[in-house]
């Protein structure tokens, strides 16, 4: 089952974040997988490596530890300004992560304020933080862009597939659960003509309560 989530919880960030399509399920050891599975793996050496940097990063630094292996960092570094590079040349633009990265190296990322008088939002919405939110001139340097990247995939990767994995033992030991699920997925399926997306994830009530 958590073999089954990692595969699946890679190929979403792999999409959402870096705009590549990758089917983990099929190709078992695709290079975006095995980049994944390293970073995440934490041995002895990195949980004291992450302990120094958190609680005494001068000493980190003067130690010269880092979190990730020069294969990882150089990895990462192509993969994301090879994947900027490639949409600048050839003017793409795609929803994702990437393109937020390009937008603020450029310095025309702004913030949205969105207000919602929806009080059955779901899914733990919670109110944005202000953080972030005043305008900041900032040079954003590559190593900034790359580390940004990374940041999202290392959060992502082990938690999402975690989470996913502890919510399909749940199913699976409480079938009655289970079953009401399906029900609703199916009702919504139905009223919206098969369409599912965010909006009417949103509408799902009950999925909102079993994910929570």
């Amino acid at each position: 089952c958590k073999d089954l989530t990692t595969r699946y919880a890679n190929d979403v960030i792999a999409s959402c974040a870096f705009g590549l399509k990758v089917d983990s399920h099929n190709d078992k050891n695709n290079t975006f997988y095995a980049l994944g599975k390293e970073t995440s793996s934490f041995n002895f050496r990195q949980m004291m490596t992450f302990f120094l940097l958190i609680n005494a990063p001068a000493l980190a630094k003067l130690l010269k530890l880092d979190f990730l292996s020069e294969s990882s960092k150089e990895a990462f570094k192509k993969l994301v300004l090879g994947t900027m590079e490639n949409r600048e040349l050839k003017k793409i633009i795609r929803p994702d992560m990437i393109h937020l990265l390009m937008e603020a190296k450029k310095g025309k990322l702004t913030h949205d304020e969105i207000k919602s008088n929806d009080l059955a939002a779901g899914f733990a919405t919670v109110e944005e933080s202000a953080v972030g939110q005043k305008e900041i001139n900032r040079v954003w340097t590559d190593e900034d862009l790359v580390a940004q990247a990374v940041l999202f995939f290392i959060a992502g990767f082990e938690t999402v597939s975690s989470g996913m994995s502890f919510l399909l033992y749940e199913l699976a030991m409480n079938p009655d659960v289970q079953d009401r699920l399906a029900q609703e997925i199916k009702e919504n399926d139905a009223k919206n003509g098969g369409k599912f997306d965010f909006n009417s994830i949103q509408n799902m009530v009950y999925m909102d309560m079993v994910v929570s």
